[in-house]
């Protein structure tokens, strides 16, 4: 019975993961094998690249000031825009570990990690989140 439930959690996840379109800077995303597009929306992305640097949306920013500039984003956008979290493949896990630690403890624990779905590696140029431009990988 747990298995049941565990399975329809995980799909649920999944499914939300991929409701979410970000712009983001051009890290190498994990592949994913669920999920469905989402409906457009405002997001605020925290991106997490290949050396473990943190940004929203763009910017540079460091661990301790993120919850203030989410909430700060959010009152800009007169909405609860969705958090989502964009995490280099070669990145370092307790950067993020940290960083869903930070989030959830100011109450901020809703958010969504994004990937490119598993077809996508299927040749050896990918496209950058950030511009959408093919990019071949040596």
């Amino acid at each position: 019975m747990i298995d049941v439930v565990f399975l329809l959690l995980t799909f649920f996840i999944f499914a939300i993961v991929m409701m979410v379109r970000a712009d983001v800077l051009d890290v190498n995303l994990p592949k994913l094998a669920a999920g469905q597009p989402a409906e457009k929306s405002i997001p605020i992305t925290i991106v997490i690249d290949a050396q473990g640097t943190l940004h929203i949306n763009g910017d540079p920013i460091e661990l301790e000031a993120i919850p203030e500039r989410v909430n700060a984003l959010r009152e800009e956008l007169n909405a609860n825009g969705a958090l989502v979290l964009a995490v280099d493949t070669q990145s370092p896990a307790g950067v993020m570990i940290s960083l869903a630690d930070t989030l959830t403890g100011a109450g901020l624990g809703e958010f969504s990690i994004i990937g490119r779905k598993a077809q996508e590696e299927a040749d050896t140029s990918t496209k950058s989140p950030a511009t959408g431009e093919a990019e071949t990988t040596p």
